[in-house]
């Protein structure tokens, strides 16, 4: 019997691998946000921290189920670093492949500002 060979990664495992990138970016980028503003003295502070973990809160769900298929699909995440070109790279073993993937900041910027409007559930789009 001969041995099975895994499939090759598909750009159904890059897409799944930007997704977990842009929660775990949108994650940090949020809890940092929450640290700054508990050492800001504002009226309005626990307004804008319960807003932020509401946000937090209501991606925890999407990232759980991305994660989960992240290991279905056989892929580990080995690193991620930024280029001197500004943009993100990524090294990973899917099903036993040596892989990278390259992230350009602008558009990852521009989807994590698009999915922070998705998360607080309104349009954000006309200011």
């Amino acid at each position: 019997m001969k041995p099975s060979i895994p499939p090759p990664p598909t750009r159904e495992d890059e897409a799944l691998i930007r997704d977990y990138l842009l929660h775990r970016m949108l994650q940090m980028v949020l809890e940092r946000d929450i640290q700054i503003f508990k050492t800001l003295e504002l009226t309005m502070t626990n307004l804008y921290i319960l807003n932020l973990q509401h946000i937090i809160k209501r991606m925890s769900e999407p990232y759980w189920t991305i994660k989960q298929q992240i290991r279905q699909r056989g892929i580990r995440i080995e690193s991620k670093s930024w280029t001197p070109e500004g943009e993100i790279q990524v090294l990973y073993l899917c099903r036993g492949y040596q892989r990278s993937l390259l992230c350009s900041w602008p558009p990852m910027k521009e989807e994590l500002k698009n999915r922070i409007i998705s998360y607080l559930g309104t349009d954000l789009a006309a200011y």
